[in-house]
């Protein structure tokens, strides 16, 4: 990011902090949409992006007269955005176990007009075997962050990201990869 942006960035931030919420208004809408593809990119499902993401900037907003550094701001959110992904993804989980399914929750709808090719759809369960954590990862690399960037967010360091995102692409390798490849 130009220093530029940076300064208006932290400007922003400061004055949301202080409760402008114009300027909360402004940091929500700058980071929609990046913040709903990494939703995306984590769950795997479109039926709780909106959800999240609006439980992603409701906490945004309450915490940020405690973010010490403005400057942090955007791995500050993304770790935020990684949590609540987390932590629902292990509600579902625990939901799944303890409530009963019934038959007309097995299927739920595509929305309509959404026609996926077989590649996408190999893609999107490769990418559902993974971990969140991994799906995470692979989220923030494909948004274009840097290591440092992803060891901010994830609150690791740069070697465990490296490690982490490597493991993480060859399981996505693994998973992706079709049956007959292996059968030589």
């Amino acid at each position: 990011m130009e220093s530029t942006q940076t300064s208006t960035l932290e400007a922003t931030v400061r004055s949301a902090q202080q409760g402008a919420e114009s300027a909360q208004r402004e940091l929500i809408v700058a980071y929609q949409r990046r913040v709903a593809g990494f939703v995306y990119a984590v769950t795997g499902r479109s039926d709780c992006v909106e959800d999240l993401c609006q439980l992603v900037f409701i906490k945004m907003v309450r915490a940020l007269p405690g973010l010490q550094s403005p400057a942090q701001f955007e791995a500050w959110l993304f770790r935020m955005a990684r949590n609540v992904c987390i932590d629902h993804l292990r509600r579902e989980r625990l939901r799944r176990i303890f409530v009963p399914f019934a038959a007309e929750h097995s299927e739920v709808a595509e929305p309509v007009g959404a026609v996926d090719s077989e590649e996408l759809d190999a893609l999107r369960h490769a990418l559902s075997r993974l971990r969140p954590a991994e799906r995470a990862l692979l989220a923030l690399a494909q948004e274009g962050r840097s290591q440092v960037e992803m060891a901010e967010i994830t609150g690791t360091s740069v070697v465990v990201v490296k490690a982490r995102l490597y493991r993480a692409r060859e399981r996505l390798r693994e998973f992706y990869q079709p049956k007959n490849t292996h059968e030589s």
